[in-house]
């Protein structure tokens, strides 16, 4: 335990050592912007945010201290609810916790909420949906606010068409067609437990829930979508892309700055909704 530890409300770690496997499990729900990193997960040679993250946690708690997320985000992909996790030798005064990583985390980084969990819970494991939202602002002019969080796409995209082609890959399917070629994961298979295609005021939003994503997949789902949108193909494309297992019959990847990681789903037994607010 950090040497000068005092037991009182300002103090960052509690003198109450874990007596049961030596740890407390702590997870944090945070928000950040994508283009300002190379990714969430640790690379060498590259600021990411899991870099960023644990840097600031090893200086509060003067420990080596591992993070797992739920889910990695590539470069210049946005968080607005991701989760993760940590394991601690020693409890910590959360509230103030929280304050002071929020303090030393650069500006690109929040830290919505910070709780104490069951050991049995991992933000990749125990997940049960992610959500993803892809922005596209359809309007004629670019926009500076929505510069860094959508793609900007010139000419009309029919809703209707790409709603009826998001309706095909709804349920479980082998999505090979929308994974990136050559990824170091196998897995193939995903469920889609929701697919919507909105539009209000010239600003698109492509919503996507499913036990897991393949590398690249909501990107390239959407890079087929614009097409459909713009009327290059009708939306039954979509199966015939789906049917067919293969990349090379998929549309471009979608830019990473329109997507945003959403919320990640864990059943009520880890009650973490506190960082899920104003979603």
């Amino acid at each position: 335990m950090p040497k000068n530890t005092i037991k009182n409300e300002s103090t960052l770690i509690l003198p109450d050592i874990s007596e049961e496997n030596n740890f407390f499990r702590y997870s944090l729900v945070l928000e950040y912007a994508g283009w300002a990193f190379s990714g969430s997960q640790k690379q060498l040679n590259a600021i990411t945010v899991q870099d960023e993250l644990e840097k600031a946690i090893n200086l509060l708690l003067q420990k080596n201290t591992k993070t797992i997320f739920s889910g990695r985000t590539d470069k210049g992909v946005n968080a607005k609810n991701q989760v993760m996790h940590f394991d601690s030798p020693f409890k910590i005064n959360l509230n103030r916790f929280l304050h002071s990583l929020n303090a030393i985390l650069p500006e690109q980084i929040s830290v919505k909420s910070v709780q104490q969990v069951n050991k049995t819970f991992h933000s990749q494991k125990s997940a049960r949906f992610r959500w993803y939202r892809y922005t596209i602002n359809n309007r004629p002019q670019r926009s500076v606010w929505l510069n860094n969080i959508s793609c900007h796409i010139y000419g009309k995209l029919h809703i209707e068409e790409m709603q009826k082609a998001l309706d095909f890959i709804k349920g479980r399917h082998d999505f090979s067609s929308f994974k990136k070629v050559n990824s170091p994961n196998p897995a193939k298979e995903c469920t889609i437990f929701y697919v919507a295609c909105r539009e209000k005021s010239g600003i698109i939003y492509i919503d996507l829930i499913a036990d897991r994503f393949l590398y690249n997949m909501v990107r390239i789902i959407t890079g087929t979508l614009i097409k459909i949108g713009k009327k290059l193909f009708p939306p039954e494309h979509m199966l015939r892309i789906l049917e067919a297992r293969d990349r090379c019959f998929a549309g471009p990847t979608a830019e990473a700055g329109g997507l945003t990681l959403m919320m990640v789903g864990y059943d009520e037994k880890y009650n973490l909704r506190s960082g899920f607010a104003n979603l």
